[in-house]
């Protein structure tokens, strides 16, 4: 049976591809895709279609709707070499408001990275579905979600230059928009991000528990595929290699059977 092949970004410089046929559409800017992408061994010339890439390994509908796809920063270092690139041009997508960067797990240098068309209707559908005033709404689209690019807001900025009340800033640690750094500061936060942890946790687990047991602690990335995976495990084995390479939990190993991904001690 014929299989159609998923579209890819020209900006992909391709190796070696097998993508599964599936579906994609765009909205706003943004592709909307969910394709299964076992397989694809590409890397992306730029972090934008890196983002998007793995943008498309995220299955929201899996979590019923209640998350925006998001991207660990360190994924990008799965697709993109160059580090200090995915850095410079991340940050020029964050200053021109393209997407939003979180602080996400438990370590300080965590993040995180939603588009900000994706960020933005979910908070307000979470905003909404608290039952929310209108005007506060309306404060936060303006302020939070089109004009704010930093990772963490202190009480000057959103007292003095956004001119938010106790009572606005109640809401939106409500609606989980804020939560608690220190006195006086808050992180921009995902509502609704601590499924995503839970999930992202439980799989991360769960593949590097499918390597350790692997005969010397390594297995062909396309075996690794191919492995059964726990339901628990909602984000997927594909959104989860790219976390462990680009984490440097494995060591990459090209060989005449494809990539060997070892285990890190």
């Amino acid at each position: 049976m014929s299989r159609k092949r998923s579209h890819i970004p020209e900006l992909y410089k391709a190796k070696r591809r097998c993508v599964p046929s599936s579906s994609s559409s765009q909205e706003n800017g943004v592709s909307t895709s969910h394709e299964d992408t076992n397989g694809i061994t590409d890397t992306a010339s730029d972090a934008r279609t890196a983002l998007l890439f793995l943008r498309g390994l995220f299955p929201v509908e899996k979590f019923e709707y209640r998350l925006p796809p998001i991207v660990l920063k360190h994924q990008l270092y799965s697709v993109m070499k160059n580090r200090t690139l995915v850095d410079k041009q991340l940050n020029d997508l964050r200053t021109n408001k393209e997407v939003k960067v979180f602080k996400l797990g438990p370590e300080e240098t965590s993040r995180s990275i939603v588009f900000t068309d994706d960020y933005r209707k979910h908070v307000l559908k979470v905003m909404t579905d608290l039952k929310i005033e209108s005007p506060v709404i309306e404060k936060v689209r303006q302020y939070i979600l089109d004009q704010c690019t930093d990772v963490s807001l202190d009480r000057d900025t959103l007292y003095k230059g956004y001119g938010f009340t106790d009572m606005e800033i109640t809401y939106m640690i409500k609606a989980s928009i804020l939560t608690v750094r220190d006195v006086g500061s808050w992180w921009l936060s995902i509502p609704n991000a601590g499924i995503f942890m839970k999930s992202f946790n439980r799989g991360r687990k769960s593949v590097t528990t499918m390597i350790r047991k692997s005969k010397y602690k390594e297995i062909l990335k396309q075996d690794l595929e191919q492995r059964q995976w726990p339901k628990v495990a909602r984000l997927g084995i594909s959104y989860h290699i790219h976390d462990i390479m680009g984490a440097d939990l494995v060591e990459c190993i090209d060989t005449n059977s494809g990539q060997l991904l070892r285990l890190r001690e």
